[in-house]
């Protein structure tokens, strides 16, 4: 009698990797869960302000103040919410995913981002058409930057209050202080630090400190919707 016949390792391991969601219905299946209405109307609400800013005349401190003014304003529809996007109820919330819920909620983040560079480089793009003469070297580069960190502070502290409101007032809270005090509370974490010239190494603070908002709502993500680390 012989003995029933034993799979392989290497097939085992090709089927472990088999039931592995496939990278782009991951992609697509989390894009149309975060691509809100608000996310339809940032490029309407963008095209209307770069418009009515009236390009031709900015100056190139003028245009990099116009993006980041505006452009981490549109970051705080999209980041905050993605805090409470499984907690809410949606159908499958992140611990119940096959895939890692840290992991998912990673590329959501990163889905916002690249999304904020789409509009940041559509946005001053349609300035140039618009007629603005301003270099497009490092304006929209840090402008991006500005937006991305604000986003995700806004995102780390919803996620820390379980809320979008705790995480829209903290952001705000730091934008009005940064309009009203030039940075002088901040220091090299001033949001309009293009202001000083067309690039200096605040923005790399603030870059610092996007990737540590993110670590941190890692961090405390599973306890913020209700699961175990």
């Amino acid at each position: 009698m012989t003995a029933s016949a034993q799979p392989s390792p290497r097939f085992a391991s090709f089927n472990s990797r088999s039931r592995r969601p496939p990278v782009l219905p991951l992609v697509w299946h989390n894009l149309r869960l975060i691509a809100t209405p608000a996310w339809l109307a940032a490029p309407i609400l963008l095209a209307a302000m770069a418009y009515l800013a009236s390009p031709a005349f900015m100056s190139p401190t003028q245009g990099a103040l116009w993006g980041e003014r505006f452009l981490s304003l549109i970051a705080l529809l999209l980041f905050p919410p993605l805090a409470v996007l499984d907690a809410e109820g949606i159908g499958e919330t992140l611990l119940a995913k096959r895939q890692s819920h840290r992991a998912v909620f990673a590329l959501r983040w990163l889905l916002a981002a690249l999304y904020m560079i789409l509009l940041t480089a559509a946005s001053y793009g349609l300035m140039r058409l618009l007629g603005a003469t301003f270099p497009l070297s490092v304006i929209p580069v840090g402008a991006w930057i500005t937006a991305l960190a604000l986003g995700s502070f806004g995102l780390c502290i919803a996620v820390f209050f379980r809320g979008m409101s705790g995480g829209f007032l903290a952001a705000f809270a730091w934008y009005a202080l940064d309009w009203m005090t030039k940075g002088k509370l901040t220091g090299p974490f001033y949001l309009f630090s293009l202001l000083k010239g067309e690039w200096n190494p605040d923005k790399l603070w603030l870059l610092g400190l996007a990737f540590l908002a993110l670590s941190l709502s890692l961090w405390a993500l599973p306890k913020s919707i209700g699961g175990k680390a």
